[in-house]
């Protein structure tokens, strides 16, 4: 009586004919085969040639080294001598064969002791799952799955900086409302302080007394920048624009500026080059680029000013070799409120941006100068109706 086979130990095997077992295992759907202690394949179903590309008659006798790669071989080998070892059954998960063709199939396999009349372990009985499809089926649901966490972590990502540039520009509406009204209110004060100071200046005093009217009227001064910066954040107006001359822009500005001892400006701005923009307004940005890149050299350095017409319009390069602008700072460099100076304000960058985009035009850092600052201004080139 064959043991080990399930519900089919109620069937008498050893009365019944080799052709009838070969026939029947032959109409099976799944790939079947059988082999004897040698490792050879005593009986194989079409289902199992049709999978392995081969003839019948090319795999009966064989073993698996005269049908498969030496590595697939050795590892078919190794769970056949498992389950004689064992006499139990031996379950492969997953294990990769290739065919003759060269195609790549993924299967589950168990391998069943087949038991002759003494209860020895005469055979290996092999049912084969071919389960190539569905580890294809897992693995483009994985790649979706993996793709749909991608793209729902990059929409969290963007909903979470659209939700902080809107905070963020709720604060600036509130904080426009807020300098609009209080404008005003504080230069009124800040003007009275401003006039006490020069009453007591007449006076000639001397010493301490002298010492804190300067420092009044410093902080005054401050106070004023301060609220003026507020003003032009909130308040970029329309520009008016005309054709300009773009040496004449950065001459101005640069006649503006304060330069600390140590500091060189180089200026090679074409006299010919003209921009259509609203002047005031891009003085004013580039003021702010300036103001900054002379800050960012208090030790002395150089002051680089180019321009030139390019394809889209007009390029001003302002750059320094000043002290840099870190990584961390870089992605924050145009955020307002934002700054690295201990009595800054953080809205210069964001101002000149403004500013020059009202123009039609960008204002963009340029990374990858060796030292110092890199910035790039690009305006609409002047033109025959400036409007």
């Amino acid at each position: 009586m064959a043991r080990g086979m399930g519900a089919a130990q109620d069937l008498d095997f050893s009365r019944m004919s080799f052709e009838f077992l070969a026939g029947l295992i032959g109409h099976i759907a799944h790939p079947l085969f059988v082999k004897d202690r040698e490792f050879r394949f005593v009986l194989v179903n079409l289902a199992l040639c049709e999978m392995i590309g081969r003839e019948r008659h090319e795999v009966l006798g064989k073993t698996d080294f005269d049908l498969f790669a030496p590595e697939q071989a050795a590892f078919f080998r190794s769970k056949d001598v498992e389950m004689f070892a064992t006499g139990a059954t031996v379950t492969i998960e997953e294990e990769p064969i290739t065919d003759a063709s060269g195609s790549a199939h993924v299967l589950r396999t168990t391998k069943v002791p087949f038991r002759g009349e003494a209860g020895e372990v005469t055979h290996l009985v092999g049912i084969i799952s071919d389960i190539t499809e569905v580890k294809k089926l897992e693995g483009l649901l994985r790649s979706a799955n993996e793709d749909l966490e991608r793209r729902v972590a990059e929409r969290t990502q963007e909903l979470v900086g659209a939700q902080e540039a809107l905070v963020r520009s709720e604060r600036l509406a509130a904080l426009g409302e807020l300098a609009g009204g209080l404008a005003h209110q504080l230069r009124n004060p800040l003007g009275v302080i401003q006039n006490a100071v020069g009453l007591l200046r007449r006076a000639n005093l001397v010493g301490l007394g002298r010492e804190a009217l300067d420092i009044i009227a410093e902080e005054v001064g401050r106070a004023e920048h301060i609220i003026h910066g507020l003003l032009d954040f909130v308040r970029v107006i329309a520009p008016s624009r005309r054709n300009v001359s773009l040496l004449t822009m950065v001459q101005e500005v640069i006649g503006q500026q304060v330069c600390m001892p140590g500091i060189d400006v180089h200026i090679d701005v074409p006299e010919a080059i003209e921009a259509c923009v609203d002047p005031i307004q891009v003085q004013t940005a580039m003021s702010n680029v300036v103001r900054n890149a002379l800050e960012a050299m208090p030790s002395g350095g150089t002051l680089t000013i180019k321009g030139a017409e390019s394809c889209d319009g007009i390029e001003l390069w302002i750059e320094d070799t000043g002290i840099g602008v870190s990584s961390v700072a870089e992605k924050q460099l145009f955020s307002p409120l934002r700054t690295t100076k201990p009595l800054g304000v953080g809205l210069g960058l964001s101002t000149a941006r403004n500013l020059i985009a009202a123009q039609g035009g960008h204002l963009d850092y340029v990374p990858g100068s060796e030292r110092g600052a890199r910035f790039r201004i690009t305006l609409p080139i002047a033109r025959s109706a400036c409007a």
